[in-house]
């Protein structure tokens, strides 16, 4: 199994280091590997830095603790006038981010949105109508440390063949 995905569980808290430029650009460019719907490859991403935005926005999606603890915020978007299926191609490029923290040694957390929470983002962010988000990855060095994943976490009974 690739490692990353073992090691792979949500952090929500985080030390103080910077993520380096580096490492943002080499999760981006996973997610833009990322497979969308029809090839469209219109998902775009905003990486948010700044301290006060990062309370703004914590504080619009309730979340205090690792949307502004984090040292960055990774969010998916897309235009939906471009892909029916960008619910679709936010989730599988959201993925792709997780586990390519893991691999550059950082910790990420999935953060949901919803609808009332990315309209006020949106505003905030100066995103345009036509685009929309998901959810948003909060991103930053574990100050928490987790267990790996094990085979005792898999359950064979959740696999059916051929029907339920």
């Amino acid at each position: 199994m690739i490692p990353e995905i073992i090691k792979r569980r949500t952090i929500r808290q985080y030390s103080d280091k910077k993520v380096s430029e580096k490492d943002i650009t080499e999760i981006i460019k996973a997610a833009q590997f990322a497979p969308t719907g029809m090839n469209t490859r219109v998902v775009e991403y905003i990486v948010v830095k700044d301290k006060k935005s990062k309370e703004q926005i914590a504080e619009i999606m309730n979340q205090k603790q690792f949307i502004k603890d984090a040292p960055i915020l990774i969010i998916p978007v897309s235009d939906t006038t471009k892909s029916p299926l960008f619910i679709q191609d936010l989730s599988i490029a959201s993925s792709y981010i997780q586990l390519q923290a893991v691999a550059c040694g950082l910790g990420s957390v999935w953060k949901h949105a919803y609808p009332d929470q990315v309209e006020k983002v949106k505003k905030l962010l100066h995103i345009p109508d036509n685009v929309t988000f998901i959810n948003m990855l909060a991103i930053g060095y574990a100050k928490e440390k987790k267990d790996v994943h094990t085979d005792a976490e898999f359950d064979i009974k959740k696999i059916h063949h051929e029907q339920w």
